[in-house]
C-alpha cells in the first residue's frame, strides 16, 4: 500500500514539473506580454501628449452628429474628453430644465456595466438651485454613441440632485442649459 501511495505522489509531482520545452515557451510567453505590455504604454503616452498638444485635433475625429442638433461645447485641457448639447427635446417646465448631454472619452472610462468611450445623458437642472440630477444615462463602449450600450435610468420623484460645482464642466452645462431655457445667454 505505501508503494502505491508512493508512487501515486511521484506521479502528481512529475506531472506538475515543466519540461524544459515548456519552461522555454512559458518564459517567451511572458517576455511577450512585458514587451507588448510596454508597446502599449509607449502608444498611449505618445496619444496623450499628441492631445495634450492639440486637444482639437482628437475632437476632429469625432462624430459631431449635426443630425441629432449635437454642438460641440468644450474640451479637456488634456483632450481626455469632449462634450456636446442639443436642444433637441429640451424641456422647460418654471425653473427646471431637462436636456441631452453627450461626452466622448479618448480612453475607456469604467462604470456601467463595463469600459465605455461615449456617454449620452438626459439631465435635470434646477436652474434656481444650482444643482443637477441625471435621469438617464447611456454608456456606450464606442465613440460616437457606437458599439454595446448600457442604460441606467432614474425615478424623477426619487433622483438625487448634485449642486452644480464651480468651474467644472458640469457647471458649463449647467450654465448653457438654464441659458438657453430662458432664450440664451449665460445666467
Amino acid at each position: 500500500m505505501v508503494a502505491i501511495v508512493g508512487c501515486c505522489v511521484l506521479h502528481a509531482e512529475c506531472s506538475m514539473a515543466q519540461t524544459p520545452e515548456q519552461s522555454k515557451v512559458w518564459e517567451a510567453q511572458r517576455a511577450q506580454t512585458v514587451a507588448d505590455e510596454k508597446a502599449r504604454t509607449e502608444r498611449l503616452n505618445r496619444e496623450r501628449a499628441a492631445r495634450r498638444a492639440d486637444p482639437m485635433a482628437w475632437v476632429h475625429t469625432l462624430d459631431p452628429m449635426t443630425a441629432g442638433g449635437w454642438e460641440f461645447r468644450a474640451v479637456a485641457n488634456d483632450g481626455a474628453w469632449a462634450t456636446y448639447s442639443t436642444e433637441h427635446q429640451m424641456k422647460r417646465s418654471g425653473h427646471l430644465s431637462t436636456v441631452w448631454l453627450r461626452e466622448e472619452f479618448a480612453e475607456p472610462q469604467t462604470g456601467g456595466n463595463g469600459p465605455y468611450l461615449s456617454i449620452v445623458e438626459k439631465v435635470q437642472y434646477d436652474c434656481s438651485k444650482d444643482r443637477a440630477r441625471p435621469l438617464v444615462v447611456i454608456y456606450y463602449s464606442d465613440n460616437n454613441v457606437r458599439g454595446s450600450e448600457q442604460t441606467e435610468e432614474a425615478d424623477e420623484k426619487t433622483a438625487v440632485w448634485n449642486s452644480i460645482v464651480p468651474g467644472t464642466r458640469e457647471e458649463l452645462n449647467f450654465l448653457w442649459a438654464c441659458g438657453a431655457a430662458k432664450g440664451g445667454g449665460a445666467r
